[in-house]
This record gives C-alpha cells, structure tokens and sequence, in this order.
C-alpha cells in the first residue's frame, strides 16, 4: 500500500504544477495595460460599454470580457480621387487629410461603426465633398485660386464630418492633374500673356524715348529762338559770337595757278 501512494505522489504534484500554471495563465489574462496613443474599449459578453478606458494597467473578468484598442494619434490619410470640373474637365485630385479621433468618443464610434470607420465614414465624405466643390469651379479658375478651392474644402469637411468623432480636420491639395491637352493650354495663354506683357512694355519703352526726343527737340528749338532773338535785339553778339569761335589765325587764299600762296597773316 505504501508503495502503490508512493507511486501516487509524483502524479499529484504533477497535478498541481498543471494547475498552478493554468491558474498563473488564467490570473495573468485578466490584465491587461492601455498605451497613452490608445483607448481601451471593453466589451462584456459583447456587450461594448460606452466609457472608454484611459491609459495605465488595468484589470478585466477573463473569458467573460474583452478588450480593444484604439489609436487616439493623428490620422493621415493620402489618397487620389477623380473629379470633374464646372467645364467638364477631368481631374485626379491627390490629397493628404489629416484629422484628430476624440478620445472619449472611441467606444461610441466603435460600437457605431467598427474599428474601420476611416473606410465607412471618413473617406466617402471627403470624396464626395471633393467633387462637389471641384465641380463649382472651372478648370482655369482651380488653377488659379488652388488655396481657395482648399480652403473651400476643409470648411465643408468641417462641417459634413462627424465632430463627434473626429476633430481638427486639415487638407491639403497635393496635386490636381488634369488632362494633358487642358495643361497644354494653360501653358500656351501663360506664353501669350507673358509675351503680349512683353510687347506692352516694349511699346511704353518706344513712346517714351520718343516723348524724351520731343523734349528735347522741343528744348533746342526754344533755346535757338531765344539765341535768334538775343541777336535780333543787339547786332553786338554776332561779333561777340565770332570773336568767340576764332582760332586767332586769319584766312589764307591762293590767287590762280600762276600765283603762289600768299598768307595774309604775315
């Protein structure tokens, strides 16, 4: 008998080492820790209660609650979605939309929507919201006023998305690719303005060089009239003048083939 217990005693402790560890597993599962970037969200038999759980260490009922964690960080979402313009111009629109979950909202939109609510609420509002703002305007006019079409945007995403649920929504309009030949043509009127400009400023260059040799046509021809006139008055200035323009030689003339060259100065 005593060897038949003897025999039993290896079996029990091995027992208990079974159920020590499953017990260690079982007390183990009942933690569990939240990071300060998460909200927990615990759902009892399935049933999902509305107060999130901060961040920290904390406890649940094993097998009868489980736990989901949420990301409170800032979303960024880039993506491209096609519109059309005003004038029927087609338009791959590349955006970057960033956005901030509200924390204490996070089991609410959970239990609402799912933990893929970027997809089911977020991403269909911007698309449709892009293409109806983009449709306002004509192609031409995007190009021209991109910021407010932007700003036109985020106003209305503001508006259309869930503040419940998200907040701080920002958009950036990347890039608006239009049609090839719709680009082309915006480059062609920028080489038109750029040279009509051009020519602009060519034509204000000549008309004013002209007005400066009007000037001063004009200036000579007036201080020649006041000379005339000064001369007119006192008959003494034109020996003035001519005393004034001698270089003190006096003239020399030859007198014929046959005559030799005689100064008069000597």
């Amino acid at each position: 008998i005593m060897q038949h217990t003897n025999q039993n005693i290896p079996q029990k402790a091995a027992i208990w080492v079974v159920v020590g560890v499953l017990a260690l597993i079982l007390i183990g599962s009942g933690f569990y820790s939240v990071s300060s970037t998460q909200r927990g969200i615990i759902a009892t038999f399935g049933k999902i209660n509305p107060t999130v759980v901060d961040a920290g260490l904390h406890v649940k009922i094993p097998f009868v609650q489980t736990v989901t964690k949420m990301s409170i960080q800032t979303v960024k979402l880039q993506q491209t979605t096609p519109s059309y313009t005003k004038d029927i111009q087609t338009a791959g629109v590349d955006y970057v939309l960033n956005f901030d979950p509200v924390p204490e909202s996070m089991a609410v939109l959970y239990s609402n929507v799912g933990s893929n609510y970027i997809a089911k609420i977020v991403t269909p509002v911007v698309e449709g919201v892009l293409k109806d703002i983009i449709g306002n305007y004509n192609a031409a006019d995007i190009v021209a006023n991109r910021d407010e079409v932007r700003k036109a945007v985020e106003l209305e995403l503001s508006s259309q998305l869930p503040s419940e649920y998200v907040s701080n929504v920002r958009i950036q309009l990347v890039n608006i690719d239009f049609d090839d030949t719709f680009e082309q043509s915006i480059v062609d009127k920028q080489v038109a303005e750029q040279k009509a400009l051009t020519a602009k400023n060519n034509t204000v260059r000549i008309q004013e060089e002209a007005n400066q040799k009007v000037i001063s046509a004009e200036a000579d021809a007036k201080a020649m009239q006041i000379k005339a006139n000064a001369l007119r008055a006192n008959p003494a200035l034109t020996q003035y003048e001519a005393v004034q323009k001698w270089d003190g030689k006096l003239p020399s003339y030859m007198l014929g083939n046959s005559v030799p060259f005689i100064n008069l100065a000597q």
